[in-house]
């Protein structure tokens, strides 16, 4: 009987303090603000390939491939510092019957920061034979600081909605008690393959380029979308 008695005491015991519990837990709101931010990128990144060839009987060095662009570059007024080499390759090719040669291939990385100069790139790139050649990034030369501003854009409209929704009972917002970054989306990649022809592209990509009546090409703006989960204490 004693046993017994010890048994139910404890049960009692629990029971009491999960009541003492309840009783002191802060009531609280718990909210997510969403923000969205779209910007017109600024930056393209094109990756290209530069490839030795034999022509009359002659090789084509890289370095005379290499001359021929930047000076096409520099009549568009495309900054040189824009163009950064990534790699050289050479490889032994049959070039005849009897007859081999060690033809470079050298990969370039290639910036442009004027958009209406990409139809022009890309016609250089036809001038010059240069047929490995594709949109690699379409971006915004200030990305960081705009992805910021978005999430402090999530934040505060987190913060309304819990306003107007407290307001509404007659209550208030107290202090945040949890924040939590949910999402950070941010599309800034585009692939735009060119096929050897300046008026003919084949694309899958985030940032679309299109063409316009005018001619130009247009990027789709760069989509910034924010998510912050955050728990209020309510006064």
């Amino acid at each position: 009987m004693r046993i017994i008695y010890l048994y139910i005491a404890f049960i009692f015991s629990i029971n009491t303090f999960g009541q003492t519990i309840s009783n002191t837990e802060k009531a609280i709101i718990d909210v997510t603000g969403t923000a969205e931010l779209e910007v017109s990128p600024d930056e393209i990144y094109i990756d290209l390939c530069l490839e030795e060839r034999m022509e009359n009987g002659e090789k084509v060095v890289l370095e005379t491939l290499e001359r021929d662009l930047k000076t096409e570059l520099t009549n568009a007024e495309i900054p040189l510092s824009n163009l950064y080499i990534s790699d050289v390759n050479s490889v032994i090719a049959k070039t005849g019957w009897f007859t081999k040669e060690t033809l470079s291939t050298g990969k370039y990385s290639l910036k442009i920061t004027q958009i209406n100069k990409i139809k022009r790139v890309f016609k250089i790139f036809e001038k010059l034979n240069i047929t490995n050649a594709h949109i690699t990034k379409a971006t915004h030369s200030n990305i960081v600081a705009l992805r910021k501003k978005n999430r402090i854009n999530a934040i505060k409209a987190a913060k309304e909605k819990a306003d107007y929704l407290l307001n509404a009972i007659g209550s208030k917002t107290g202090k945040p008690l949890k924040v939590t970054e949910q999402q950070q989306q941010y599309q800034n990649f585009s692939s735009l393959n060119y096929v050897g022809n300046s008026n003919n592209y084949r694309m899958n990509s985030i940032s679309k380029i299109k063409s316009t009546t005018k001619g130009t090409v247009q990027f789709e703006n760069i989509k910034i979308t924010s998510s912050i989960h955050v728990i209020f204490e309510i006064q």
